[in-house]
């Protein structure tokens, strides 16, 4: 008898859910949710199961974007909280689990087909850790280890550190500290530090979204915007690769890294990352790809629940 396992994955705008099965996701059995239309994690999960009706299910699991500890997330941009005790209770699944919803697309590594990763930047690749760089509602960035079959992925909050301070964005830097109080990396890098950039150039506010496209047209204040943007993006990259060695690749993923992946190339992205002195030749020699697969969270999760479930 095949094994049914239920899997989400909840940003901090949508939350989609699907079923999986031994062989991986289902496609056909996706769902996407806003989260702005329902008032809980609970009651997405009841309005898909009403749809689906699934048989009975060997596991649930959720990628959630904010810090899991206990099997407990409290999302860092909605006011949910998501615990698997609720989640097993809710779905009837005999094995729950909830990770970070970063962890969740690099154990989805194995599994994406090689149409949905394009390669922005060749380089040699061999066994070793990968590095997967999270840029949308939020940032993350996590290291991806494989031991024998099996596929880890550590729970991160990278985008709550310290903002690296170069001299060229000095000015900037100081200003995210007026204004925002810390001057993390998730309020340069994730979708809100492009209007955070912008506001810093502009005076004025606009969606993230209209400041990639005015780029496009050749805006001063939109140019201005994402030449800084992708000079801390570059280093903080670098900085992370020299952490981890992450000689089977690094991945961008999200969708603030397919608005940005095109500019990066000629706004020098790869001579920020590698800016690093005596190393930069190391930090520049890593292969950098794109994932464009909205459902990589989503087969990250069922991996985790193949993983887990071996286990028990």
């Amino acid at each position: 008898m095949t094994d049914t396992y239920l899997v989400a994955d909840i940003g901090g705008t949508n939350t989609r859910v699907g079923l999986a099965n031994e062989t991986g996701l289902i496609a056909e059995s996706t769902r996407r949710f806003k989260n702005s239309d329902n008032e809980s994690f609970t009651a997405v999960l009841e309005a898909y199961l009403a749809e689906m009706n699934p048989p009975q299910l060997r596991g649930a699991c959720a990628g959630a974007a904010g810090p899991v500890k206990d099997g407990v997330a409290a999302l860092t941009n909605l006011d949910w909280q998501i615990d698997r005790d609720v989640m097993r209770s809710v779905t009837g699944a005999a094995v729950a689990d909830v990770i970070n919803d970063l962890p969740a697309q690099g154990l989805a590594l194995n599994d994406l087909s090689g149409s949905s990763t394009k390669v922005l930047k060749p380089a040699e690749v061999s066994a070793g850790p990968r590095l997967v760089v999270g840029l949308g509602t939020g940032f993350n960035i996590v290291p991806v280890h494989q031991v024998a079959d099996m596929l880890i992925a550590p729970s991160c909050e990278a985008g709550h550190e310290t903002l690296p301070y170069r001299a060229d964005q000095a000015a900037l830097c100081d200003w995210l500290k007026v204004q925002c109080g810390y001057p993390s990396v998730e309020v340069a890098l994730a979708g809100q530090g492009i209007e955070n950039i912008f506001e810093f150039h502009a005076g004025k506010k606009k969606p993230a979204a209209d400041i990639v496209a005015s780029y496009h047209e050749k805006d001063a204040h939109a140019v201005a915007t994402m030449r800084d943007y992708v000079a801390l993006l570059g280093a903080v990259v670098g900085d992370h690769a020299l952490v981890h060695l992450p000689f089977g690749g690094i991945y961008l993923t999200g969708g603030v890294s397919r608005s940005v992946a095109p500019l990066l190339s000629e706004l020098g992205f790869l001579e920020h990352m590698q800016s690093k002195g005596r190393f930069s030749t190391l930090a520049g020699s890593f292969q950098i790809s794109l994932i464009d697969d909205d459902y990589a969270a989503l087969k990250g999760c069922a991996r985790h629940l193949r993983q887990i479930v071996d286990l028990t």
